[in-house]
């Protein structure tokens, strides 16, 4: 088919921008940007941001550079500039960020695209998420409530799992976006600003994959959320303490109840375990 009429076919299409902000990423990097490169939909502006690796993670970003828009590698703060820097150079109308270390399914952002096309009012959508291991093997799929604003907010964890989130490039007309005082909680503080006056909605069939690993930031500095949270609560909760209470136990039983069947099924490993293990020392 003739360049031009390609290219006439790809402006037709909303242009959706991804950015992967890396930092001696190496391990699982190539694996992100091949679930960005691959997608079935074609109308695509990668961005990758590193912030000055020394692992090898360069010279996978230089592999596959004919297939990534932009890419620069700079000294940072942190993950979260890195974000906001590939997010400000961006050009679509429809953004999203995902982390080295995560993936996308090979339709996701058909899938988006189509959603935001069909739902005018969608302005941020997230999904139920897919969690795999160090070697990228399905683990179990999380799933996750429609997002209301009190709720969301009185918890002591986002209820957004920030791999699955796409928005629209419009909103950061009226938001700011992601706030770098933060190291570990910027997509809670986000969302939270997003979700108060926009329209944030949820589909069930998971757009990404989560990976648990021993070297990951949630691993690594996961006790920098207590204090971060305190100051997420601090900027938005203008109720009282009783009903914030109130409000994170009723969200909490709901993700209790939305994983009922995985919860069952770790309840059961783990007395599997014991038993094996009460075998072996009697």
């Amino acid at each position: 088919m003739n360049k031009h009429i390609i290219k006439a076919l790809k402006s037709a299409k909303p242009l959706v921008s991804i950015v992967t902000p890396v930092f001696n990423g190496k391990p699982y990097l190539e694996e992100t940007i091949q679930s960005v490169i691959g997608q079935t939909y074609d109308n695509i502006e990668y961005i990758i941001i590193d912030g000055g690796s020394t692992d090898g993670s360069l010279e996978i970003i230089q592999k596959y550079e004919d297939k990534i828009d932009y890419w620069r590698s700079e000294l940072d703060s942190g993950m979260y500039e890195a974000i906001n820097k590939g997010l400000k150079m961006a050009s679509g109308s429809i953004l999203a960020y995902i982390n080295s270390d995560d993936t996308y399914y090979l339709d996701t952002v058909k899938r988006v695209v189509e959603y935001f096309q069909r739902n005018s009012d969608a302005e941020l959508i997230f999904s139920d998420c897919d969690f795999i291991n160090e070697r990228g093997e399905f683990l179990y799929t999380y799933c996750y409530p429609k997002f209301r604003w009190k709720f969301f907010i009185s918890s002591n964890v986002s209820s957004i799992p920030q791999a699955t989130t796409f928005w629209r490039s419009t909103i950061h007309k009226e938001v700011d976006y992601f706030d770098t005082i933060f190291k570990m909680c910027a997509d809670f503080d986000f969302y939270a600003k997003v979700g108060r006056g926009h329209h944030i909605a949820h589909i069930n069939r998971p757009l990404a994959r989560f990976r648990v690993h021993n070297a990951s930031l949630t691993a690594l500095q996961g006790y920098r959320n207590i204090d971060e949270v305190k100051i997420i609560h601090e900027r938005y909760i203008n109720f009282s303490r009783m009903q914030q209470k109130i409000l994170s136990c009723c969200i909490a039983l709901q993700l209790k109840f939305l994983n009922l069947s995985l919860m069952a099924k770790k309840a059961f490993y783990w007395l599997r375990k014991k038993g094996g293990l009460y075998e072996t020392h009697n």
